[in-house]
């Protein structure tokens, strides 16, 4: 199979589902992947097409500068850079054009897929029309009118011309895939691909500790968001230190923009948990897991809004296959993982049944340290990238008509 993939994401990109799957996987089976996406920061002077990871990338340009001036003129410049789908197209004689996440290029791969025979793909790893106009009811961002306006932009261009023209569709999770067929969708043209790990950063179940009971350490993994409501560990910090005076709270990560760790670190202030509660910024992978390596008790939490509900969180596949033992809240990816798996049960989303589940874990952590041993196999069997990669090349093969697989 010869596929063209247009992405969101900035030249290098670094989503495990981008690279792994498309950049690492897919190749590794014998498949061609080329790519087109707009050029990172470090990236200004790359030549194009480059090489990466054995894979053709086209790049488009890109503005520096985080000003909205900047934001309309890299807008602008997506688009543009678009517009060289088609030729690319004509010349690559792709079986599939597939977009993740762009509108006005899923336009141009639609029309192009139909000019040179290719099956048209698209990738929705978010619900981004369901974000935006969350974000612009709620005051969450600046410019809220102009959020209001493009969410109302993209969803009508999703939902009325996008996902009807798709030959088929990936998504994120089965919720997601139930909220999409609400808007008049086939259950039948999707497919949900949730996120999972590398092969090689799966522990064994031997990996599992059990929590310390007089200085508990525990640890939130990613991004700190106000949308997630990301304070409320400082809370259940708070109620866990009522019984564990020894207990700590780590933020792995740090926030998109400066108001979401202020949140925190303003909810740390007004409870008087300043030195109790450590916000890392971030940090490379290698580094963040070992520190989740070090953690007792890692948290899940997402906050139960429409626009995170049809969420596949990849963290919680993290501490999984780290071995560690897991709160997180009613979600239904995460309750379906930690049901099957044996690891634990889901709790509504409240400081109070956070912190129960954190006490059920520290009285007793030799039943912890068994639960969070069962973590690894299921990963393992259920989450790597290779176990991923059978169920989309299986997808290929339905949608081409025809066996993909090398011989």
């Amino acid at each position: 199979m010869k596929l063209l993939y247009i992405v969101e994401d900035r030249f290098p990109p670094f989503r495990a589902d981008v690279v792994d799957l498309f950049a690492k996987q897919m190749p590794a089976r014998g498949h061609q992947i080329e790519w087109l996406m707009q050029r990172g920061s470090d990236a200004a002077n790359q030549a194009s097409p480059t090489q990466w990871l054995g894979n053709t990338v086209y790049l488009t340009p890109h503005s520096k500068g985080k000003k909205l001036i900047h934001r309309i003129i890299n807008n602008f410049l997506g688009m543009l850079g678009d517009l060289m789908i088609l030729p690319l197209a004509i010349r690559g004689r792709y079986d599939v054009i597939q977009v993740r996440d762009k509108f006005f290029a899923s336009l141009i791969a639609w029309l192009s897929a139909r000019l040179t025979g290719a099956r048209f793909v698209y990738w929705m790893s978010y619900p981004f029309a369901e974000s935006k106009l969350y974000q612009a009811r709620n005051r969450l961002v600046p410019y809220r009118h102009l959020v209001w306006l493009k969410g109302h932009l993209i969803r009508n261009l999703l939902y009325k011309v996008i996902l009807p023209c798709a030959d088929h569709i990936f998504v994120q999770s089965q919720r997601m895939k139930e909220d999409v067929a609400q808007q008049g969708i086939r259950l039948s043209k999707m497919t949900p691909v949730p996120m999972g790990i590398r092969i090689d950063q799966v522990g064994q179940a031997h990996d599992a500790t059990a929590p310390n009971t007089r200085n508990p350490l525990l640890l939130h993994l990613g991004l700190i968001m106000k949308m997630r409501k990301s304070e409320i560990l400082v809370r259940v910090l708070h109620r866990v230190k009522s019984r564990y005076p020894g207990a700590r709270l780590l933020y792995v990560g740090d926030g998109q923009m400066p108001s979401d760790s202020q949140a925190v670190e303003e909810e740390a202030i007004r409870l008087g948990l300043m030195s109790d509660v450590t916000i890392t910024g971030f940090l490379p992978m290698d580094e963040a897991w070992k520190l989740v390596k070090q953690a007792d008790i890692c948290f899940s939490p997402i906050y139960p809004s429409p626009v995170f509900l049809p969420a596949s969180p990849t963290k919680l596949i993290e501490y999984m296959a780290m071995g560690k033992c897991v709160v997180a809240n009613e979600l239904p990816e995460q309750c379906q993982v930690m049901e099957d798996s044996g690891i634990g049960r889901c709790v509504e989303w409240d400081e109070k049944a956070f912190a129960d589940a954190v006490f059920y874990l520290l009285e007793d952590p030799e039943r912890a340290k068994n639960m969070a041993a069962k973590g690894p196999d299921w990963v393992r069997k259920n989450r790597t990238y290779d176990v991923i990669a059978d169920l989309v090349e299986s997808e290929y093969e339905k949608i081409l008509g025809k066996a993909i697989c090398p011989t």
